[in-house]
């Protein structure tokens, strides 16, 4: 578990967090999102202890992760693959990370194949594309089996193979007990891969909940319905107050419940013979939020 709790941090005169909290639950894959300069990499360093906040307090898995003893197995953390020496060989690099954290070496090699670069483990990082590297910064992340899992763009550069792969190998970590903090601007892959979402702006959390929650905001809220009588049934809503329109053949009706639609049309006479809820899309709750933080609304 990672729990966020109050996190403020300035550099210098600017403020680029205030008062952030929020909590990765074990077992699922929590999404972090939000536009670039929300303060979503801050975050994630303070979380790995490479940043210190000037207010607040991160725990992982119920303590402080500089006071964990064996931190490899505490956090994996992938933040970017830029570090990687470029003339170092893939198993090179996976050889270290498992002599520094005192693994067996086969957990290096076993690593490398679930990543598919056991075919060039012996190849210099130079000659690997962006989404090999990927691969491999991903492989010295997991190679200790982590309790927690803390990922900023996992899946940049990745093929369509190596998009599903991410997709697969997160869901099952998530499924083994794992906690999984995954930041990313892919909203079509988050919503195939993530549990709960938290979106963060101007240093600020703008909404949080579960993927269901978060993209069924109550303003939101619509359904969509045939009647064999439509226009009596569309003078009686508007007769209750309900915002409806016309929609291809049937009708969209916003800020209601079935229970409601049915007693209109009960009442009415003009019945329904289709009933469905209309959802948003992930990437349209984000800009649908984006845009009520810039107008002043709160999510």
């Amino acid at each position: 578990m990672i729990h966020v709790e109050n996190l403020s941090k300035s550099f210098g005169s600017k403020r680029v967090l205030q008062d952030v909290s929020f909590t990765a639950e074990p077992g699922r894959v929590t999404g972090f999102v939000g536009p670039n300069g929300a303060g979503k990499s801050t975050v994630l360093k303070i979380i790995a202890g490479l940043v210190r906040p000037d207010a607040g307090t991160v725990s992982v898995n119920g303590k402080d992760f500089s006071q964990a003893l064996l931190p490899g197995k505490t956090m994996g953390l992938f933040l970017s693959a830029e570090w990687l020496p470029e003339q170092a060989t893939a198993a090179g690099i996976i050889d270290y990370v498992c002599r520094t954290q005192g693994l067996p070496v086969s957990w290096g090699r076993d690593t490398l194949e679930t990543v598919g670069l056991a075919g060039v483990a012996q190849h210099r990082v130079r000659t690997f594309s962006l989404g090999m590297r990927q691969r491999l910064g991903i492989a010295t992340a997991t190679v200790s089996r982590p309790d927690v899992l803390v990922m900023d763009e996992p899946i940049n550069g990745l093929d369509p193979d190596g998009i599903a792969w991410i997709r697969s190998f997160l869901s099952s970590a998530a499924s083994q007990g794992a906690t999984v903090l995954l930041s990313s601007h892919h909203m079509a892959e988050l919503a195939e891969t993530a549990d709960d979402i938290v979106m963060i702006g101007g240093g600020r959390i703008l909404g949080q909940g579960s993927i269901g929650d978060f993209v069924s905001h109550p303003d939101e809220t619509g359904y969509y319905l045939e009647s064999p009588d439509p226009e009596n049934l569309l003078v009686a809503m508007a007769q209750r107050g309900f915002r409806a329109t016309r929609e291809r053949g049937g009708i969209l009706v916003h800020h209601t419940n079935p229970t409601e639609l049915a007693s209109v049309a009960l009442e009415s006479g003009a019945g329904i013979s289709h009933l469905s809820r209309v959802t948003r899309s992930l990437e349209d709750t984000y800009f649908a939020v984006l845009a009520r933080s810039a107008s002043g609304g709160r999510e």
